[in-house]
């Protein structure tokens, strides 16, 4: 019965640590800032950040040098971790990510499947795609 417990355990390890989360993560993103689209630039215009705590999905608003960055989830432990959000850019520019806080520049950033990363000097990893007029999905891995 431990070794049952054990690999079940093991597989759901993997999986939670798998690509996968990140997927379904970066869907459930685009869903929301589509479903919710005029709500939230209302908001970032106005830089309105009770309007956007109030949308179903934002846990964490912080704004930044022309930047709204919106915290919606997260997973795994660290060195393993990975957040996930939306941002919009009064400029309309992506930039790197996390926790709040600008950790690169548009400058920075390569090109990188649909949209761009920055790896920092670590193992930390950025990743941005615009979704739809000023806003951009961010990941950032650490």
């Amino acid at each position: 019965m431990k070794r049952i417990l054990a690999s079940v355990l093991v597989v759901v390890f993997v999986f939670a640590l798998s690509g996968c989360g990140a997927k379904e993560a970066k869907k459930d993103i685009f869903n929301l800032v589509e479903k919710n689209y005029d709500a939230i630039v209302t908001a970032c215009e106005n830089k309105d950040s009770e309007a956007l705590l109030a949308i179903n999905g934002i846990k964490e608003v912080d704004i930044v040098d022309g930047y709204v960055l919106i915290y919606c989830k997260g997973a795994g432990i660290a060195p393993s971790s990975q957040d996930y959000g939306f941002y919009y850019s009064e400029e309309n520019l992506p930039v790197g990510v996390f926790d709040g806080q600008i950790v690169c520049s548009n400058s920075e950033l390569v090109e990188y499947e649909n949209g761009y990363r920055y790896l920092d000097s670590g193992y930390n990893e950025f990743y941005t795609e615009h979704i739809k007029g000023n806003i951009y999905f961010y990941s950032a891995a650490f």
